[in-house]
């Protein structure tokens, strides 16, 4: 027991910031992925779930399709297909890599995700809401910019918060692109010695326990964030009241 503890903690660097001549990486670089991921997956995903509102036809198809099409591809096939169709060709000035066709499938399968969330969120927002902003002079884009927009947003705030931490774990499947995240980093530093068989359980335990230790504090914070809009939001109706 003393060996695997001493393994792990020798290891425990590589885990969380990735080997020497690769860093970032291990826990690093999944939390880069994710929040990559779900930060630009959310502006896109802001731009596809209006559109999908629109009232065009044409456009509403537009984002229903990009939707249902990066949504319905796995994952793992995304990446394969985004690093095959990338090869060696050059994306903003950038020579692309394993790490940029991660970061493009991401944003894509986050932001198809999020786009269907903010969908659903602005098709919930309350007529009456909108009538007031209309009755006030509010014009179109100003109505969907500080009524229906804010509004969508707090009402699917733990479903946005439940698909970025899915997000943050589904990051391990980068592995296959060699990638060097957590699960790649684990991997890496159990290598093919058949001596190190004796540390593979406790080592992806302890991967999984750190994938947990993420997980669980990002829904943590997520709570307490929503419990204080909730606080906000009945100090505003008590005020309206009195």
């Amino acid at each position: 027991m003393s060996e695997q503890a001493d393994f792990l903690l020798r290891n425990l660097p590589n885990l969380l910031i990735g080997l020497p001549g690769h860093r970032p990486g291990g826990l690093l670089m999944s939390l880069l992925l994710a929040v990559v991921g779900v930060g630009i997956g959310f502006a896109v995903a802001i731009v596809v779930g209006s559109a999908h509102t629109s009232r065009s036809r044409a456009v509403r198809w537009v984002a229903a399709g990009y939707v249902q099409v990066f949504r319905g591809v796995p994952l793992i096939l995304l990446l394969l297909i985004v690093h095959q169709l990338l090869g060696s060709a050059t994306v903003l000035g950038v020579v692309s890599t394993p790490l940029l066709s991660a970061f493009i499938a991401l944003v894509l399968y986050s932001s198809s995700y999020q786009a269907d969330i903010i969908y659903t969120g602005l098709r919930t927002v309350p007529t009456n809401l909108v009538d007031d902003a209309r009755l006030m002079g509010s014009t179109r884009w100003e109505v969907y910019g500080h009524t229906k927009l804010p509004y969508s947003l707090r009402v699917m705030q733990p479903a946005l918060t439940g698909q970025a931490i899915t997000l943050f774990k589904d990051t391990s499947v980068v592995v296959i692109l060699g990638v060097a995240d957590l699960t790649t980093s684990a991997r890496i530093v159990l290598g093919s010695d058949v001596t190190n068989a004796p540390y593979w359980v406790a080592t992806y335990l302890t991967v999984g326990l750190l994938y947990f230790v993420v997980a669980f504090g990002l829904s943590r914070v997520a709570r307490r964030g929503e419990k204080r809009l909730q606080r906000a939001d009945l100090v505003h109706s008590l005020a309206k009241l009195g």
